[in-house]
């Protein structure tokens, strides 16, 4: 039993459903239990049972946060009764906060997306807890360009950055892309546009409201605030030719894997989860400094995260943006990556070891052991 947000828009239902997809891959008898509604979030896709298991034997997978896991079994602890509970959580800083400390005693082992949120579980674990990165599975998209839907000129060069204002304008520091892009556009021969692809303005209307007024009325910068399909954005990112992130923090990087998947460019800070599966040979791994947290948005306190360094982006966004075989060769050599390490069979491989007690090295291949005792 894989419970999470299955059929919520959130990066978090995104990473669930993925579990589901990277176990079903390898054989795991595999059931999503959908708690969206239970924990305030809209059920806007159908995927997942809404009705509680059972109390019994099995396998538990909790793809959600302590603070979530907590409300959830505080509501019911039936459906955890009896069950071997993992724990999937992601943090996008060096320490868990306090108050994910209580959630310790309610799972068995944790599982993280990168050896970033890895470490810092282990810090605030017991002593003998067992604490497994394993990634988030991410498959290639069949996605086509499609320009013409979002109004984009098909003869300049686009530039996305795409975030999800719920997670913190301070984190995920579109400022600071706005800047790079702004920079790389003094200094490039070929035009190009930014195109700045957004969700939760609804609930966080002051961050929206302050990237509005950062990007003014500048004719090559885009801003799109209107719910996607996933079909819409998977066309959206196929339309793109370079992926900027100059994030202060990530858990895993989800959208950046996805971007490398499609055989994009990618542009990102050289800190945090996404290092798991860039180098500086599939994408351009931008310096930063680390500077003390300060999020407006008060989700993140405490610490210290990455400033990147605007002026180093901006020359290396010029670079591409003028480039186009070095974009089409580094997309390449990303898109190998991402197969190579991130594929579906890959990442469920990796799960279905953890659920015997084993980890998997990343040399090492699928073979023919027994699966979990358990359905999960």
């Amino acid at each position: 039993m894989v419970a999470g947000f299955h059929g919520a828009v959130l990066g978090l239902g995104e990473a669930a459903r993925g579990t589901v997809s990277a176990l079903a891959s390898v054989g795991v008898a595999t059931r999503a239990w959908d708690v969206s509604e239970q924990l305030g979030h809209a059920r806007r896709l159908d995927h997942g049972d809404t009705a509680a298991p059972a109390a019994g034997p099995g396998v538990m997978i909790a793809h959600m946060n302590p603070p979530e896991l907590i409300q959830l079994i505080a509501t019911d602890p039936t459906p955890f009764e009896g069950k071997r509970v993992i724990g999937y959580w992601a943090w996008e800083l060096p320490a868990v906060p306090a108050l994910w400390k209580p959630a310790f005693r309610y799972v068995d082992e944790i599982w993280t997306p990168s050896r970033f949120t890895a470490d810092a579980v282990r810090r605030a674990a017991p002593r003998r807890m067992t604490v497994r990165v394993a990634p988030h599975p991410v498959p290639v998209s069949d996605g086509s360009p499609d320009r013409t839907r979002f109004g984009l000129d098909p003869d300049r060069v686009v530039v996305l950055c795409a975030f999800d204002l719920r997670s913190t304008l301070a984190r995920k520091n579109p400022l600071a892309a706005l800047e790079a892009f702004r920079l790389a556009t003094a200094r490039t021969r070929r035009g190009a546009i930014l195109v700045f692809k957004t969700v939760g303005g609804a609930e966080n209307p002051a961050a929206l409201a302050g990237l509005r007024t950062a990007v003014g009325g500048a004719a090559d910068v885009v801003l799109i605030d209107e719910a996607l399909s996933a079909a819409d954005r998977d066309r959206l990112l196929a339309s793109c030719d370079i992926l900027l992130s100059l994030h202060r923090s990530e858990g895993f990087g989800l959208l950046l894997a996805e971007a490398m998947a499609a055989g994009k460019a990618v542009v990102a800070t050289a800190w945090s989860g996404n290092l798991d599966f860039m180098d500086d040979q599939t994408g351009v791994l931008v310096p930063y400094t680390l500077i003390p947290v300060d999020d407006p948005q008060g989700l993140y306190r405490g610490g210290l995260w990455a400033q990147a360094n605007v002026a180093v982006a901006g020359r290396a966004l010029a670079e591409l943006i003028d480039d186009d075989e070095r974009r089409k060769a580094m997309g390449l050599r990303a898109q190998a990556l991402v197969q190579e390490r991130l594929a579906l069979p890959v990442v469920g491989e990796t799960m279905r070891q953890a659920l015997q007690g084993r980890t998997l090295s990343p040399s090492s291949g699928p073979n023919d052991a027994q699966g979990p005792t358990h359905d999960v």
